[in-house]
């Protein structure tokens, strides 16, 4: 199946319970003034809750959105179909506000080695969207490239104990029909250390930081951090440059995040790990050359959505039905 394939194929499904379930017939309007029906007219379009959000959390939603754990909501948050934020709502909240949370996380087989339980004291309740951390470093966060328009966010954090009741972290990327991660602004950029990107490799811009856009432009920690944790990433890079410059970007400012909040002492552990659609086998390619680099460390692991919402069919049946319905396509 081609990439724009499975996108269609999504989108199709998103877009018939638009119209079917929601009773949204009409098109929505891109910034270029082109109707499409995988967008959402106005009012929807406006809402500061989205209406794909399953019935069941939206009043759970606007608690969250009232409490000093509110996320920044995504531009696409309430205009498409496929936004991959609140996917990432509709499949996490459910089964987090459960009882059954627990045992859901355990028996699909995703959960971080040594997962005991979440610790319903940390977080809100003991997770949170666009996780950052910004108690330890301030306002810029440990990676010191937070602002109003950009910064790095996990997109669910989960505070758990392992089994010797050490509290832990579990950071969470989640996509639905994105091809790849995020890349790197500095090689998109025109700046003059975008020829670096090419042509230095991680021990090179270790000796000299200012080779890094990142660094010399916008005075991010990254590779001071990378001073230190540059040992996770020993393993072989089948490539010339920083291999960082491409999709692995996204993954190594997370899995960044992740090492300095255990430098830090903050968790005992932090695990950081992918959550996407079934079909979708687009990512993998840049997934499989980050465990590479990383030297398959335990610490990084991928896992689909439809192992958490088939163990959850058992525990929490009326949303696990309307998950499978609404984003597999499965009635």
């Amino acid at each position: 199946m081609s990439y724009q394939d499975f996108q269609q194929k999504v989108y199709s499904y998103l877009i018939k319970y638009k119209k079917e379930n929601l009773n949204i017939k009409d098109k929505g309007i891109s910034a270029r003034g082109v109707e499409h029906d995988c967008l959402f007219p106005k009012p929807y379009c406006d809402a500061k809750i989205p209406v794909m959000l399953y019935d069941g959390i939206k009043e759970i939603v606007k608690d969250i959105q009232a409490s000093k754990f509110a996320y920044k909501p995504h531009l696409a948050a309430s205009v498409h179909v496929a936004s991959s934020q609140t996917a990432c709502i509709n499949l996490f909240v459910p089964i987090l506000e459960s009882e059954y949370a627990d045992k859901i996380l355990k028996e699909s087989g995703v959960a971080p080695n040594g997962f005991d339980h979440i610790d319903r004291d940390q977080l809100r309740k003991g997770y949170c969207f666009e996780y950052w951390e910004s108690t330890l470093e301030g306002t810029k966060g440990l990676l010191g490239d937070h602002s109003s328009h950009a910064g790095t966010d996990s997109d669910v954090a989960i505070a758990y104990r392992n089994k010797n009741n050490k509290l832990c972290l579990w950071l969470i990327e989640h996509k639905l029909t994105e091809h790849e991660f995020t890349t790197c602004g500095g090689f998109r950029s025109n700046k003059d250390e975008k020829t670096y990107c090419t042509s230095c490799g991680i021990e090179e811009i270790l000796e000299n930081h200012d080779k890094c856009y990142y660094h010399k432009h916008c005075g991010y920690f990254y590779w001071k951090i990378m001073d230190v944790q540059s040992s996770f990433f020993c393993g072989k890079y089948e490539g010339n440059g920083c291999p960082f410059r491409g999709g692995m970007n996204q993954l190594w400012r997370n899995q960044l995040l992740a090492l300095e909040l255990e430098n830090r002492g903050a968790f005992e552990d932090v695990y950081f790990s992918v959550v996407s659609h079934p079909e979708n086998s687009f990512l993998n390619k840049t997934m499989n050359e980050y465990r590479v680099l990383t030297n398959n460390s335990p610490k990084f692991y991928d896992f689909k959505s439809n192992a958490l919402v088939d163990v959850a069919a058992d525990y929490l049946p009326d949303w696990s039905n309307w998950y499978k319905k609404v984003y597999l396509g499965i009635e």
